[in-house]
């Protein structure tokens, strides 16, 4: 199964939400408070099997007089879901270009629309609609779990045993051994219940292990059935997964995490629908990255063996987890203040988010992205902006969801432009060295996008070194000599400048003494040098020259260095 559209209304910290995936795999990201959370909720109360108890806080600003209603239209139907004795009556066409219409022809894809009502009773009514029928009809939690969804949010530790409801019990079917066995092992305590001898909770337990080691998850010594002591019957959980003689609910969030999710999936023959809430939740990066690639690899062997392939929507605010979903993959959650307009965007086009997602990932998790040309501006501003929170209440960029980006040089335009598309506010930054295109200077002016620079043709080596003081010319090159190497550094400049090494070991102040030029020819061939040999193109190198930088431009408040930096400020803290 795979949702072809959301519709939700009224519900929560939405006022509207409307999507449509449009894709088998989908990571959302956005800022906190954004609604990514929501839209698994939202889906998971219309699709799921459970019974929900709904409160006034579910209904946003908590106005009960506005009834919540949800509505879930869902593709790649099982057979069960299409057959008359079911739904096939209330099938419905979604149209290659992404419509919904009653009547499908034949070219459209069969599906179903699920709506999720709630009103000031708080009793929730699912049904199954469409406006042909006379009349909608009412879905039972067990014709839900025909739609296969698996949900995984915090910590549901309550598949790994054979309790009511669970994915486990499910998997095994008749329990009336193991109940008859519970009970006579509560009366001879735990050792006596050799629960590992019941074939269908041993190979059950197998099954499980084999599915959680296939996403990740730590094992020990082996799955199997145990007793849990303290739990009376079977329905209350009393026999779990056991990992060696631990029961599995003790071991780490991540491996709970993972073994809940492959269970519950495992237990969905046609295509699940996956909803994943922080999915890099208790889990080390190598292992986010494991099971991103497992869910995928499930996903592109069933489309190889021509099985419904199911659906995957996860949240994160990691940039392994980003990394690993790709550029195609993204989807970026708004919503708006103060009317809760929730809004999910695509990417319009994916190559400039790639390259952002190259060198700056986790730009993407702010709100407010500084598009920096390269290495060199990046690492100059980021030292710069250490100077700036005294300015501001001490408060920080980061506290306002700003971020400075590697534009990547040439790609920086088409960078930002994509960035603006998905809804953040963007700028660029950038060296004055070389003219923006024609073309990319209408867009990003198109867009209202502003761009800082520092103007008659200078780039940052140049517009720093042109205005330092000879104090700061002597800190400058004492850092280049201790990040480049000082042989380096001196072999270069005395090439360049025709000067000894003797009078290159001299403080900086006593080098226009020591030349045949004049202090800005002098100042002009270092930065040649600088920009040509590329001193400063290393982000790390550059943002150890910032607080440099920052002196400069305190010193010449009315230089473009100087004005630049105070432009940037000033957007990214408005």
């Amino acid at each position: 199964m795979q949702i072809r559209h959301l519709k939700a209304e009224n519900f929560r910290g939405t006022a509207t939400l409307e999507w449509a995936p449009g894709a088998a795999f989908c990571c959302l990201i956005g800022p906190g408070d954004a609604g990514k959370s929501t839209v698994l909720d939202a889906i998971e109360a219309v699709l799921s099997s459970r019974w929900f108890s709904f409160g006034e806080h579910d209904f946003h600003r908590g106005d009960t007089a506005k009834m919540i209603v949800i509505e879930v239209t869902v593709g790649e139907l099982s057979k069960a879901l299409q057959s008359d004795e079911r739904f096939g009556l209330y099938v419905r066409g979604w149209t290659k270009a992404g419509v919904l219409r009653d009547e499908p022809e034949d070219d459209d894809e069969a599906v179903l629309t699920v709506r999720l009502s709630v009103d000031a009773t708080l009793e929730p009514v699912w049904q199954v609609v469409c406006d042909r029928a006379d009349e909608p009809r009412t879905i039972s939690n067990r014709d839900r779990a025909l739609f296969g969804l698996v949900r995984l949010a915090g910590d549901d530790a309550r598949h790994l045993g054979w309790g009511q409801g669970s994915v486990l019990s499910r998997l095994t079917g008749d329990s009336d051994e193991a109940a008859v066995r519970l009970a006579a092992a509560y009366k001879a305590a735990r050792d006596s219940a050799n629960l590992g001898e019941i074939e269908s909770l041993a190979k059950t337990a197998g099954a499980a292990e084999g599915f959680a080691k296939g996403l990740g998850a730590y094992v020990e010594a082996g799955y199997g059935p145990g007793l849990e002591l303290g739990r009376g019957s079977l329905s209350s959980g009393s026999i779990a997964l056991h990992d060696g003689g631990v029961p599995l609910r003790l071991a780490g969030l991540g491996t709970r995490r993972l073994a809940t999710l492959a269970i519950q999936k495992s237990a969905i023959t046609e295509g699940a629908i996956v909803l994943v809430d922080e999915i890099e939740h208790g889990l080390e990066p190598h292992r986010v990255m494991g099971a991103i690639s497992q869910l995928r690899g499930d996903q592109a062997r069933a489309a190889e063996e021509k099985r419904p392939i199911g659906q995957v929507l996860i949240t994160t605010h990691s940039e392994v987890a980003l990394g690993e979903a790709g550029a195609e993959s993204l989807r970026v959650c708004r919503t708006t203040r103060p009317a809760r307009v929730t809004t999910i965007i695509k990417p319009g086009a994916p190559d400039p988010i790639r390259a952002l997602m190259r060198f700056a990932p986790r730009a993407l998790f702010s709100r407010r992205i500084l598009v920096s040309e390269g290495n060199t501006e990046v690492g100059v501003i980021n030292g710069v902006r250490e100077f700036w929170p005294p300015l501001h209440g001490g408060i920080p960029i980061e506290h306002l969801g700003g971020f400075i980006a590697d534009g990547n040089g040439s790609q920086a335009p088409q960078i930002a432009l994509g960035l603006h598309g998905l809804g953040y506010d963007i700028a660029v930054f950038r060296d004055s060295d070389t003219d923006l295109s024609a073309e990319d200077a209408a867009a990003l002016g198109a867009q209202g996008i502003p761009v800082f620079e520092y103007g008659s043709g200078l780039d940052v080596e140049h517009a720093i070194i042109s205005v330092a003081s000879d104090a700061q010319m002597q800190r400058l090159i004492e850092h280049l000599r201790v990040e480049r190497g000082a042989g380096k550094i001196d072999d270069n400049l005395r090439a360049a400048l025709g000067m000894t090494a003797e009078e290159l070991a001299q403080q900086f102040s006593m080098w226009e003494l020591n030349s045949t030029l004049d202090a800005a020819e002098l100042r002009r061939r270092i930065a040649d040098e600088c920009t040509s040999r590329k001193w400063l193109k290393d982000q790390r190198i550059a943002r150890g020259a910032g607080p440099i930088a920052w002196q400069v431009a305190a010193e010449s408040p009315g230089s473009p260095l100087a004005q630049t930096f105070a432009a940037a400020r000033a957007w990214l803290y408005a």
